[in-house]
């Protein structure tokens, strides 16, 4: 039938890591990251899961927010499709840290822009 919407196939053989909520700054710090490689959003965040699945690094522990004051989690990171194994290492991970998939993939993001003297060789 014409003119409707069909859900998104699934991609083959892939897992799909879901869209993760993340602070405004990061995000934006992020993407500026990205856009200086020369890749999307998506394609770098897929790239730092990839190479998080051979490094292993241990997650930390989350760090609650203080109501009231500093970052809110209101921009979101795209997802993302990767291999079995890499969605694997950061479930296997996260749960080791007793964190959450999502609170693991801004540990990522976080742990990228520090990498990358992000701002002015300070860490978010």
């Amino acid at each position: 039938m014409p003119y409707t919407l069909k859900p998104k196939p699934p991609k083959a053989g892939l897992e799909e890591i879901y869209a993760a909520r993340i602070a405004p700054d990061v995000l934006a710090a992020f993407s500026g990251l990205a856009a200086e490689q020369g890749l999307s959003v998506q394609a770098a965040l897929t790239q730092l899961l990839r190479e998080h699945a051979q490094v292993r690094q241990p997650f930390a522990k989350r760090v609650l927010l203080q109501k009231g004051g500093g970052q809110r989690y209101t921009a979101m990171l795209p997802e993302c499709w990767v291999e079995p194994h890499v969605a694997m290492a950061l479930l296997i991970d996260g749960n080791r840290a007793g964190i959450k998939r999502g609170e693991a993939v801004r540990q990522l993001v976080s742990r990228c822009l520090a990498a990358s003297s992000w701002p002015d060789n300070e860490g978010p």
